[in-house]
């Protein structure tokens, strides 16, 4: 009785063992997903501000100067804004991979220790 019982904490811890780099992974897509989804939240925010903005635009402009004066300027913020979300979005990609490779590298050296 003593073998199996021996033999069945070694199938267990052979089991973690073998599931841990996915719980580790599974934190870093975890934590990446959050990331990505507040960043989308953000992004559709830019959108229905300029959206609001541009519909807004024809009752504040003067005449027609003023509203494509006021069009561009509105027009080029918000692409500057879009160029910074997508510097964001960038970010995000390049934490995630260097999360994942501290995981690979963790493991690795883990493995060769034991």
């Amino acid at each position: 009785m003593t073998i199996q019982t021996e033999q069945f904490q070694k199938y267990v811890e052979f089991q973690r063992e073998a599931f841990e780099p996915f719980r580790a992974f599974g934190d870093v897509a975890a934590q990446t997903f959050e990331r990505l989804a507040r960043q989308n939240y953000a992004v559709l925010g830019d959108y229905v501000e300029f959206a609001v903005e541009q519909a807004r635009l024809p009752a504040q402009a003067a005449d027609l100067n003023d509203y494509v004066g006021k069009q561009l300027t509105s027009t080029r913020a918000f692409g500057e804004k879009l160029a910074k979300r997508t510097q964001e979005y960038a970010e995000i990609a390049r934490t995630a991979q260097d999360a994942a490779t501290s995981v690979v590298a963790e493991k690795r050296a883990h493995k060769k220790a034991a």
